[in-house]
């Protein structure tokens, strides 16, 4: 059954669970607020609702995040000068311990912590539930810095850390196929020394949308898209080459080619993907090291050996790139996913038979 965008709105927005609900920072309910009645869809809300009149001042539960029209309330005026947000996204994570970094390129990728960070607090709250049978009722009103907290002091009373690790290898693409790619990725590191998502630690970052995405569109975004990809048309095409030798049927689909080179740590979910998504490294780094790493559950992470290989993973699971040096050791990699495609529900966070533990 397909809910309207209103109905889905509400849904997803009650999961967010992110604020600091102690008595005297619970916020209004932002559909209360909004409308004047709220329906959530595990009731009964957790918000207050003691509001009789919006007075346009009043913030709601979402605070900044809020899609509704109550953000505004929380910055003033200037709430789309970029430093202010960032700012104020520093100063609310640093509330009670509630996140580590300002984003995923700050964190340490080896620490448990950084690697449970990209998860919402709705979804902490129900690994304490489930995994560590803690009262599901006593974690509601609980902040995401006690929930990380006694998250951590679990894991560490449970003696299953440092977590299993489960290795899996991708399927190696043909030799002239991996030199090929690596002529061009070189010449593209040549001249692109931009890191396009600096959220993310990586010394250059670029991301190739598919024709299909830009052709017959006006927009500046799509002209300037159609420029990036002129520029590196033998690189798309050696790439699409490889998924379709190893995924016809993915490769025919992908949307989008991201292409970094130093990319390393950086825990985080792509939201955005439809799917999941194949990722293949090359360069001179080592055996063992620079893997693609991601959640399997709880006490299990993968480690998949992308080197010269495309290995398939759900990056809607935490994911991240295991330590190599970046001083003396050169990384590339290319990432096939897709943000366009119909919606499939994460089901497993890598995909292939593992090679060990």
């Amino acid at each position: 059954m397909t809910k309207d965008d209103d109905d889905q709105d509400r849904e997803e927005s009650h999961k967010v669970g992110d604020t600091d609900n102690s008595e005297e920072n619970v916020g209004v309910c932002c559909f209360f607020l909004k409308f004047g009645t709220c329906n959530p869809p595990r009731p009964p809300c957790r918000w207050r609702h003691d509001v009789v009149e919006d007075d346009g001042k009043v913030i709601c539960c979402f605070g900044a995040t809020c899609r509704l029209g109550h953000a505004n309330r929380v910055l003033g005026p200037d709430n789309n000068n970029r430093e202010i947000r960032q700012q104020h996204w520093r100063d609310f994570n640093a509330k009670d311990d509630a996140i580590v970094g300002a984003n995923p390129a700050e964190r340490d990728a080896t620490l448990l912590r950084s690697q449970l960070e990209p998860w919402s607090t709705s979804i902490l709250r129900e690994r304490l539930a489930k995994v560590f049978g803690e009262d599901h009722r006593s974690l509601e009103f609980e902040n995401r810095g006690k929930i990380m907290k006694r998250l951590l002091e679990h894991y560490e009373q449970s003696g299953m850390l440092p977590r299993r690790i489960v290795r899996v290898d991708g399927t190696r693409i043909r030799e002239d196929l991996q030199q090929d790619l690596m002529v061009e990725l070189q010449k593209w590191r040549q001249n692109h020394k931009v890191n396009n998502r600096p959220a993310l630690k990586a010394t250059s970052y670029m991301v190739l949308g598919s024709p299909r995405e830009f052709e017959g569109k006006e927009s500046r975004k799509a002209r300037k898209a159609a420029t990036r990809f002129a520029r590196n048309r033998r690189l798309w095409e050696l790439a699409s080459i490889a998924i379709q030798e190893v995924d016809p049927v993915f490769g025919a689909n992908f949307t989008s080619l991201a292409v970094t080179y130093g990319f390393t740590g950086s825990p985080h979910i792509d939201k955005q993907d439809t799917g999941p998504f194949y990722g293949l490294a090359l360069g001179n780094f080592p055996d063992g090291q620079g893997e693609l790493c991601v959640e399997a559950t709880p006490y299990t992470v993968a480690t998949v050996n992308t080197k010269n290989r495309l290995g398939k993973v759900d990056g809607r699971f935490p994911h991240w790139v295991s330590p190599y040096d970046t001083s003396t050791c050169d990384r590339y990699s290319l990432i096939f996913y897709s943000t366009l495609q119909t919606y499939t529900p994460p089901t497993k966070a890598y995909f292939g038979e593992p090679s060990g533990t």
